[in-house]
C-alpha cells in the first residue's frame, strides 16, 4: 500500500483557523484532523467529503435550534408581559368595585404563580 500524498503547504488566503473567534471554536473542532482525514478517504473513498457535509448539517442544525429557541423565549416574554398586564387590570377592576381583599389575594396569587414559573425555568435552563 503506498502513502497517501502529502497536503500542499498552506498558502496565505488560508481561512482563519479555530483561535479566529469564540462563535467558530465549536464548529471547527467538530472537524477532524488532516491525517484522519487522510486514512478515512484512502479506506473508504468519498468518506471525508460526507463527513464534511455531515458537520456542515449539524451546524446548520444547531442554527435552526437557535432561532427556534430565540422565538420561544420572545413568545414566553410576550406572554408573560400580557399575563402580568392582565393580572394588574384586574386587581385594578376590583379595588375599583370595592373588592380589594379579593384584589389582594388574586395579586398575591398571580404574583407567586409567576415566580414560581420563571424560577422552573431557570432551574429547567441550568447554568
Amino acid at each position: 500500500m503506498s502513502e497517501p500524498t502529502p497536503s500542499p503547504a498552506p498558502s496565505s488566503t488560508v481561512p482563519p483557523g479555530p483561535e479566529a473567534t469564540p462563535d467558530t471554536r465549536s464548529s471547527w473542532r467538530d472537524l477532524p484532523v488532516e491525517k484522519q482525514i487522510d486514512s478515512w478517504e484512502t479506506a473508504v473513498p468519498g468518506s471525508a467529503e460526507r463527513m464534511l457535509r455531515q458537520v456542515e448539517a449539524d451546524y446548520e442544525h444547531r442554527r435552526w435550534l437557535d432561532r427556534v429557541e430565540v422565538r420561544f423565549r420572545m413568545f414566553g416574554a410576550v406572554l408573560g408581559g400580557t399575563g402580568i398586564t392582565g393580572v394588574f387590570w384586574l386587581t385594578k377592576h376590583l379595588v375599583d368595585h370595592d373588592a380589594p381583599a379579593f384584589a389582594a389575594g388574586v395579586f398575591g396569587a398571580s404574583v407567586a404563580a409567576f415566580a414560581g414559573l420563571v424560577l422552573r425555568a431557570d432551574r429547567r435552563r441550568g447554568p
